[in-house]
């Protein structure tokens, strides 16, 4: 590796340590803005973040962050999801492909006449 390469190592850790850095600062810099919002918007008569993110966030079928985020909400939905990708996972396993009638249970070679003329267990056989 010649001299070159090295600097160029040395100048691509540098700028990405900056970067990150100042990534970093960006990101503390909205949250502190979030934040600045969140505790100043219900005194001056601002919708709040929740109601924003009801607005302009992902659609929770019509209900807001205080809802999902009420413990009995969150085991109701955890219980439904878990039991039932559960059963049916359990129930798609278990089931087979064809299944087999009731009323045609495999029979022995030669029918059920050849388990009638065969001989029990331990008789002594007939000529």
């Amino acid at each position: 590796m010649s001299w070159l390469g090295l600097v160029l190592l040395v100048l691509g850790a540098y700028l990405a340590f900056k970067l990150v850095g100042a990534l970093l600062k960006a990101l503390m810099f909205v949250v502190a803005l979030v934040g600045a919002y969140w505790f100043l918007a219900p005194h001056l008569g601002w919708p709040t973040v929740s109601e924003l993110f009801y607005v302009l966030g992902p659609d929770f079928g019509g209900r807001r962050i205080e809802e999902l985020a009420d413990p009995a909400e969150l085991t109701r939905q955890a219980k439904q999801r878990v039991v039932d990708g559960v059963v049916d996972g359990v129930v798609d396993q278990f089931t087979p492909a064809d299944p087999v009638p009731l009323d045609e249970s495999p029979q022995p070679p030669g029918g059920p006449e050849a388990d009638a003329k065969a001989p029990a267990e331990g008789a002594p056989p007939t000529e």
